[in-house]
């Protein structure tokens, strides 16, 4: 971070080991309130975010968890990916996930492959926490992703209807398997067709529909000029919705309200969200740090064939995973 030259502003935490802990969570949100600048909070918050987060010791009860989550949606916070250790503290009986990374909206959106590492905690109770630069690595082709506006357009059903009628040799579970092979080709196409560019429709539908309403302030608008801009309003609603489907869908914010998809925290939890399941580095079972493309590819390589065997058969099977996966 010293050779970025850039403004952040970072905040240490160390929460009181007390459940009551509304005083701390109301000292940052003022703190953070009005910040523009990329913001990193890290620390000791103590206290959890899931029932995951702690195994052993008394019950999760949602009490605990309430008041902290509230506080990330309030300030509008997102965890960084982290790699190595799962449970940042324990007391050797009870092991908890306290300590970690949030960053604010302007963060995730200049550094969106921001990582941190859980370090060993040697002779301490706590996990020390790092902030990493990861290098841009080179990603494999990506997957295709089915998008639910997909399902509202009006070739959708003919499509699926088309493909599963079609006969195929084999046993069922392999008929089954190339007939949603050739479905994913035709709705590839599909989305490539209607949905691949919609920010720029929705561009072009804004300017239409300014410049029709331009034109319609003079006194002898027609009938003709009120039917467009009501059709221009439709279609311009319609790629809003189907924007809005798709950035929802992309960062899973069950939570999503009207309009939020306008947002820079809606596109930064999208960001962080891609971030999150891009494996760029990856920790071994000796806890050494793999941070090259071949390094992972290697690992993740080795990982299947131990958990697959390495057959003949098997071999071809890990390599197309791999492939698939894209070095994740």
């Amino acid at each position: 971070m010293r050779s970025c030259n850039t403004k952040f502003i970072f905040v240490a935490v160390y929460g009181k080991h007390s459940i009551q802990r509304k005083s701390l969570w109301t000292d940052l949100e003022r703190t953070m309130r009005g910040v523009q600048e990329p913001s990193l909070i890290m620390g000791d918050f103590n206290s959890i975010l899931s029932i995951e987060d702690r195994v052993m010791g008394n019950p999760v009860q949602e009490g605990e968890m309430t008041d902290f989550k509230n506080f990330i949606a309030d300030v509008g916070l997102a965890e960084l990916k982290t790699i190595g250790r799962n449970y940042t503290w324990t007391n050797n009986h009870v092991h908890s996930r306290i300590d970690r990374i949030l960053a604010n909206a302007e963060w995730m959106q200049k550094w969106p492959n921001m990582e941190g590492t859980i370090l060993q905690p040697g002779f301490s109770d706590h996990c020390p926490l790092i902030v990493t630069v990861a290098e841009p690595t080179g990603r494999g082709r990506r997957p295709f992703k089915f998008f639910n506006c997909l399902a509202g357009h009006h070739r959708f059903d003919d499509i699926v209807k088309e493909v599963w009628m079609k006969e195929n040799k084999g046993k069922s579970m392999l008929k089954v398997w190339h007939k949603l092979k050739q479905l994913k080709k035709e709705l590839k196409l599909l989305n490539n067709e209607e949905y691949n560019s919609v920010g720029p429709k929705i561009q072009v539908a804004r300017n239409k529909l300014m410049n029709i309403q331009m034109g319609m302030a003079s006194p002898e608008t027609d009938e003709e000029m009120i039917a467009l801009e009501k059709e221009t309003k439709t279609e311009l609603a319609k790629w809003l919705e189907v924007e809005e489907s798709i950035m929802k869908q992309k960062a899973r914010i069950k939570w999503l309200k009207v309009g939020d998809s306008n947002t820079a925290y809606f596109h930064a939890c999208v960001k962080n969200r891609q971030a999150r399941n891009h494996i760029g580095r990856l920790m071994d079972n000796t806890g050494k740090l793999l941070q090259s493309e071949k390094e992972v590819e290697e690992e993740i390589l080795n990982f299947y064939k131990k958990l697959l065997g390495t057959t003949a058969s098997t071999l071809p099977i890990v390599d197309q995973m791999l492939c698939r996966m894209g070095t994740a």
